[in-house]
């Protein structure tokens, strides 16, 4: 795998300008191979200076694309057109995989307009083409599931499109908002996946108003690693070429990243069946 970092670790602090390069440079100063981004499409970064920085560093850089694929603006021809705009500055920045997700705080399994039936069949005629057009630029797009339906849900849809194009994305803490669990989730997306992301929260449960999620360095919060890395292990189909990015979420206001990024990191390097991946 390619072991890197993901930059919601750094929400709220990363530049508006240029911020990924200042996202490289923070890969240059925790060894990270990998860079999991937002693609530059408001013009925040130069694609061409982008896919410089990661060719001098040796940094491979995987853009993030979100967009409503349920009920997306302009209809299907409207996500086509800004997916093939996207996918467009994902090859000028030099990318192969592209990870995308959709708008969670707007459709999800627990919204009933549409219903969640009709929310995934939209979701399978939207990207259909957009995976195509992904394969016209030789670039992949993992599908995440995203706070918005289970692992078993989106990878429905990857399977009803079925397009080589079209593979998925794993983020191990994201099964929790949907009531599910991780380790569940990992079993049915991993044999699919071409990025992940590593990412721990602590599950304070209550009364049912009061349940909270909370972020923590890796290894300190609720999700089963033991269980994860070794389904990693043992059903990633393209380990090599795999990206494992580092997600860390911070409480609001911390400015405690560096802390939390070293704790993280020992834990990981003390991980035997994490190791034997990277």
């Amino acid at each position: 795998m390619i072991f890197g970092l993901s930059s919601p670790t750094y929400s709220g602090v990363s530049p508006s300008d240029n911020p990924l390069m200042w996202l490289f440079e923070r890969c240059v100063e925790y060894g990270f191979k990998a860079l999991e981004a937002s693609l530059p499409l408001n013009g925040t970064d130069t694609p061409s200076e982008v896919e410089q920085k990661a060719t001098d560093l040796g940094i491979t850089y995987v853009g993030y694309w979100s967009e409503d694929f349920v009920t997306p603006e302009g209809d299907g021809a409207g996500l086509l057109d800004r997916g093939r705009s996207a996918l467009d500055v994902a090859a000028e920045c030099g990318c192969s995989t592209v990870v995308s997700f959709g708008n969670g705080g707007k459709h999800n399994r627990f919204t009933d307009d549409p219903p969640l039936a009709t929310q995934l069949d939209r979701v399978v005629n939207h990207l259909a083409p957009v995976a195509e057009a992904a394969a016209e630029r030789n670039l992949r797009i993992g599908l995440l599931p995203h706070l918005d339906y289970r692992g078993h849900e989106m990878l429905s849809v990857a399977q009803r499109i079925d397009h080589p194009a079209l593979r998925m994305a794993f983020d191990t803490t994201n099964p929790f908002p949907v009531c599910e669990e991780p380790v569940e989730a990992a079993r049915a997306v991993l044999p699919h996946a071409i990025a992940v992301a590593i990412k721990d929260v602590q599950i304070h449960p209550y009364r049912s108003n009061d349940i909270t999620i909370w972020g923590t360095p890796i290894g300190e919060g609720s999700v089963d690693y033991d269980a994860i890395f070794e389904l990693m292990r043992s059903d990633l189909p393209e380990p090599d070429t795999t990206t494992a990015c580092v997600k860390l979420r911070l409480p609001p206001d911390s400015t405690d990243h560096d802390a939390w990024m070293k704790q993280s990191l020992a834990y990981l390097s003390s991980h035997e069946t994490f190791q034997s991946l990277v």
